[in-house]
């Protein structure tokens, strides 16, 4: 597994009728330590929005009592913005298909839309879905997809490219 991807299995969960099934859940998030940069970047992002003000000498400042530059406020955004992305980000499998969450957005394939697993020139996972399109699985690599279908429940069926 690379650097920036953590992977945790879950091999029982409850069922609608309270009983434990075993199901191979695994679960892809970026790497927690981002965490700690977003935090960091949040921090020296602080004195800029909320320090001093920077009046020049050859112009008058007005003092209406506020520290606050609000130009430079919406940077804290950034910072906020990576936390978020982090808690929430990732790709989910189990045997019923897939979840793949974003910043935003949330998007659920099952195994039956699934046409091929393949990875990107990055060593990114991708699914190619029956319909045509393509989704890049959030914090999923290429050493990850040996995981990926075996939460599936299905075998691998091989096919050697002819090019």
């Amino acid at each position: 597994m690379g650097d920036s991807m953590r992977a945790t299995t879950d091999k029982s969960a409850p069922t609608e009728g309270g009983m434990m099934a075993d199901m191979n859940r695994v679960r892809f998030r970026p790497h927690q330590s981002i965490l700690i940069a977003a935090f960091i970047a949040f921090v020296g992002v602080l004195p800029i929005a909320f320090g001093p003000s920077l009046a020049s000498s050859t112009t008058t400042a007005t003092d209406d009592g506020s520290d606050v530059r609000w130009l430079f406020v919406p940077l804290l955004l950034i910072p906020i913005a990576v936390f978020v992305w982090v808690l929430r980000s990732g790709t989910d499998a189990d045997a019923s298909g897939l979840r793949v969450r974003g910043l935003l957005a949330s998007k659920r394939i099952p195994w039956s839309e699934v046409r091929e697993l393949a990875t990107d020139d990055r060593g990114r996972a991708v699914v190619l879905l029956r319909d045509g399109y393509a989704v890049t699985l959030a914090s999923v690599g290429r050493d990850d997809l040996g995981r990926l279908v075996e939460a599936s429940g299905h075998g691998i069926e091989w096919h050697k490219n002819k090019q």
